[in-house]
Parts: structure tokens; sequence; C-alpha cells
């Protein structure tokens, strides 16, 4: 039996030279997020489907989400298909429009966003990063990440881009202080890794030791 949502085509084209995902969506289903692999549609009160332009990256977020099956911070995987897999339905905003309205990051948002990245190592995952706009925080403060086709794809094991968008918001130094005082081990891999230049990206913010880091 064919999904409801079969009739929604996600295409990419080159416009203006740039490459951009296009929409064609026949049904009522509410377009309530667009990436650069795919776009989420919200199907019932507890689903959203992702559609994909290119097949092989379903597979590789459907392979990420199994990985991660019953780990709170993860969206549920329910079902998929060739070019789309279906997740529970997350309500909130994101983390970076949270923090970028003026709420400072709370301890209980930095303890989940280490919790993050710790399960993201357990999990071997090889990219340990995410960014703060791909971070729903949902009632009762609780996080949430999503995105995780490059999970297995790219290697990276300080979070460069959380870090970033973190500053630009202007929460890094909390977190910092925060993963430094309660994984300090964690937290000096990342100052050596950050030293040694290892995961080059453009705007990474500096990583300072963990006693010049402001406390309570």
């Amino acid at each position: 039996m064919a999904e409801t949502f079969a009739s929604i085509i996600v295409t990419a084209q080159h416009i203006s030279g740039e490459r951009r995902l296009v929409v064609h969506n026949p049904t009522d289903y509410p377009l309530i997020g667009m990436g650069a692999q795919g776009a989420v549609f919200r199907i019932s009160a507890e689903e959203c489907v992702k559609i994909y332009q290119d097949p092989r990256e379903a597979v590789f977020e459907r392979e990420a989400l199994e990985a991660a099956k019953g780990i709170a911070y993860f969206p549920r995987l329910l079902r998929s298909g060739p070019n789309y897999i279906v997740m529970e339905y997350i309500e909130g905003p994101s983390l970076e429009t949270v923090l970028y309205q003026g709420q400072p990051l709370t301890e209980r948002m930095a303890g989940q966003l280490l919790g993050i990245l710790q399960e993201m190592r357990r999990l071997r995952f090889t990219r340990i990063d995410t960014r703060t706009e791909h971070i729903l925080v949902s009632e009762g403060e609780r996080l949430h990440v999503i995105d995780h086709i490059g999970a297995f794809l790219t290697t990276r094991q300080v979070p460069y881009l959380l870090l970033r968008s973190l500053e630009w918001v202007g929460a890094l130094l909390p977190f910092l202080a925060y993963v430094a005082h309660h994984d300090p081990e964690l937290y000096n891999e990342w100052c050596l890794k950050r030293k040694e230049g290892v995961d080059d990206i453009q705007g990474v913010p500096e990583i300072p030791p963990a006693a010049l880091l402001p406390t309570k």
C-alpha cells in the first residue's frame, strides 16, 4: 500500500549558480522544514516524513536513527522507504531560535548538549557534531537532535559547528565551562585537537584552557 505522501517530489535544481531543492507537493501536508538534502512534512499529530532528493541519503539517515534507537535525544524512526523516512514529530523551536531570542543557555540545556555528544561517541558516529539549528527544544526544555545524514559519512571528533553556532548566539563560554567541569577529559581532548588543527573548518572558535573559563 502506497503511503499518502508518495506524490510529493523533491528535486535539486541549479538556480543562479546555486543548488537548491525544489518541492512539488500536491497534498495538504504542510512543509515544516527544508535542508540541503530533503524536505520535511508533518503527516499527522505524531509523525513527520523527510523526503530526500537522493535516495542514498535516506539510507544514511535511517542507519543513524536505527543505531540511536531508544535514545531520547534522537527522534524515533517509525518506518522508511526508498527515498523517505517517517519519524516522530517533535514540537518546539530550534535551540538557535531560543538562544537568539535572548534566553540564556541553562545548565539543563548544557547538560543535554554534552549528553548528545557523548551518545554520538558511544554510538561510534564518525561525525560528532551538530548545530543549534538542528536541535529542537520541546516542552520541559528537552533537547532533540535532528539531521544525521553525515553521522557515518564524515569525520569530525570535535563539535566545531556546534561551538561556532553557540558562539554566534553568545552561549559558547557557558557551554565550554559546563563541559570542562563535567567531562574534563573530553574538554582537554578538544583543546588538543583544536591546537593540532584537526578537522579544518572555517571560523572555528578558540577553545581556551579550562582555567580561563568563567566560573559560577
